[in-house]
């Protein structure tokens, strides 16, 4: 996955009590999202990236590092809660085709 690509959320399960505070909506099973930011594993709590979405934001704050250091970042979410897509023709997009093709 990298910044502008397309996902579609597979597991909104088991959402952190803390994720409905800090972050401002949630993904939803099913639904296309597109990549806001790649965030690299910093913890090492585990081995895969996180991702940040389009439209939803969480707030920033001040992780510890698996060497210590304290960063700030923003939370986000984990890589495996989401399975990369080709780009998704967007329904406004054949609406626009629609009306040129009606122009001609």
């Amino acid at each position: 996955m990298q910044v502008g690509s397309y996902v579609i959320c597979v597991d909104d399960s088991n959402w952190d009590i803390l994720a409905y505070v800090v972050m401002t909506n949630l993904p939803e099973k099913g639904k296309v999202y597109r990549v806001r930011r790649v965030i690299l594993d910093f913890t090492k709590i585990s081995d895969e990236e996180g991702i940040a979405l389009d439209g939803i934001y969480g707030d920033w704050g001040i992780f510890k590092t698996h060497s210590n250091k304290k960063v700030f970042e923003e939370y986000h979410f984990r890589k495996s809660r989401f399975r990369e897509i080709e780009n998704p023709t967007l329904i406004e997009d054949v609406f626009e085709k629609i009306d040129l093709l009606c122009e001609v």
